[in-house]
């Protein structure tokens, strides 16, 4: 009679924390449990507040990437302009980690365009070209043409030149060399537009 191997047990799983316990993760000590923490809320619309109340004040870069991923899940208004109060921060991580979040949004973030275009610090205006270059919409080159026409600071009409470079044509050059014509003095826009020229020369 061969031996018969006894089987072991399967080992117990702890069964998945509520949405109520996992915001409470948010604050926990250590960085990984807030991470997962985040990544776990996706979709769970009660967590959005908690998150956007917090994104702000992460300090762990890559925790407060997953809370931004769990929020661009959303594409909602709400969370969009929660998130963009942020492009005006003096943490440049910040800054730039929202800005790459609402690239993702192409659903709420449109809504908020006109608000972001006319903001008064011309460094929110910077980081709305930075939205703009990634942001998954058609209207993206217009809104991007209508910055480099319109915006009265230099560097807010190169960071636009910069975004609409990879899919400009052609058509694009009266505008860039009228950006030219407007800021004769800035050496950087006038490098980044007479490096852009001869490339768009015959495109389509």
């Amino acid at each position: 009679m061969g031996l018969v191997r006894k089987q072991q047990p399967e080992p117990e799983t702890a069964p998945p924390l509520d949405t109520g316990e996992l915001i409470r993760k948010l604050d926990d000590p250590d960085p990984e449990q807030r991470r997962e923490a985040a990544l776990e809320l996706a979709g769970e619309p009660d967590a959005v507040p908690e998150l956007l109340a917090r994104v702000g004040l992460e300090t762990q870069p890559r925790v407060r990437d997953a809370m931004l991923t769990t929020l661009a899940g959303h594409d909602t208004e709400a969370v969009a302009a929660g998130l963009a109060v942020h492009l005006a921060s003096d943490e440049a991580g910040l800054r730039t980690a929202v800005a790459e979040a609402l690239a993702t949004m192409p659903l709420s973030v449109p809504g908020l365009l006109p608000d972001l275009l006319a903001a008064p610090d011309h460094d929110v205006r910077v980081m709305t070209a930075m939205v703009l270059a990634d942001l998954p919409t058609p209207e993206a080159r217009s809104w991007l043409v209508r910055m480099i026409t319109d915006d009265t600071h230099p560097n807010v009409v190169t960071a636009a030149i910069d975004a609409l470079l990879p899919a400009a044509t052609a058509e694009h050059v009266p505008v860039l060399e009228a950006a030219a014509r407007r800021f004769p003095d800035d050496p950087f826009l006038q490098f980044t537009v007479r490096a852009a020229l001869p490339g768009l020369a015959g495109t389509q």
